[in-house]
């Protein structure tokens, strides 16, 4: 499922505010993005969306009217907002790591195949070597990546959803209502965002030797229109490697869209916590 089909359907009718406005378009752009299903291109800039989405709601946290009915809502809906960010926190910081090691293992790659060195005295090619490095680590990736995934869905499953369930129904404050809506769409967003990144890292295939079956399958023009950047590396490093170093070159710079908007997004992140704590410290 795209960005913008999953984003649609957490779209419920919200509870509108004049302070909720800045939240309510960054989200909006979140939604208006124009995906194709699993693309880099797609998820880079669902992830841009999400750092000035952040930016937006750091700013509607330091309004004085946002932390007077935050403050005097109690400690549920906080304690509910403390807990998604720090769980936020730590996907993205796990995601953020994953991304700087790809780096390095694409790198070591691109220069083996540059040098052609071959390691003195054992006759083994360096750029096997590293062609394995790259392999198993995908393969850690992958079950990073699943593992991650799981957390999310159970976190979306949760409490922190875009529905306003916990506004109790006689409560008459419609800007309190306003806030708690903005805050858990924010979180879902997030959700839905961080989801199709970690999907694209977990790819369609449980294993990456099962590439090469796949392959000798398909004719290649038809795989080649259905696979990601890392998946089109995966086959040209099981299989042929032809085109390997173009291959390389495609995965690095989506490899440094990801990390550059990823420590952006994990930097927003620690910013809305320490609003959150000052809220409630106050």
């Amino acid at each position: 499922m795209t960005i913008k089909n999953q984003l649609r359907s957490i779209s419920l009718p919200s509870r509108s505010h004049p302070s909720t406005t800045g939240i309510e378009e960054a989200l909006n752009k979140v939604k208006e993005i124009n995906t194709t299903t699993g693309s880099s291109e797609s998820i880079l800039m669902a992830l841009a969306g999400l750092e000035e989405l952040y930016n937006c709601t750091e700013e509607f946290l330091k309004m004085s009217s946002t932390q007077r009915v935050m403050s005097s809502d109690g400690s549920e809906f906080m304690e509910e907002m403390l807990d998604g960010s720090l769980r936020l926190m730590d996907i993205c910081n796990i995601s953020r790591d994953l991304m700087v090691e790809t780096h390095e293992h694409v790198r070591g790659v691109q220069s083996c195949l540059r040098r052609k060195k071959v390691v003195t005295g054992g006759g083994t090619d360096q750029l096997d070597v590293a062609v394995l490095g790259y392999v198993r680590f995908r393969k850690s990736m992958r079950k990073e990546a699943k593992k991650l995934l799981g957390s999310l869905k159970k976190f979306d499953g949760g409490s922190t959803t875009c529905s306003s369930s916990g506004v109790n129904d006689g409560q008459e404050d419609e800007h309190l209502a306003a806030v708690i809506d903005a805050m858990r769409r924010v979180v879902s967003v997030s959700v839905v965002v961080l989801k199709s990144f970690l999907e694209f890292l977990s790819g369609r295939q449980s294993n990456i030797k099962s590439k090469l079956a796949l392959v000798l399958r398909k004719k290649k023009d038809h795989h080649e229109e259905t696979k990601n950047e890392l998946e089109s590396l995966d086959s040209a490093i099981c299989c042929s490697r032809d085109d390997l170093q173009n291959k390389l070159e495609e995965v690095e710079i989506s490899i440094d869209g990801f990390e550059k908007y990823l420590e952006g997004l994990f930097r927003r992140l620690i910013r809305t916590r320490a609003s959150l704590l000052n809220i409630i410290s106050h």
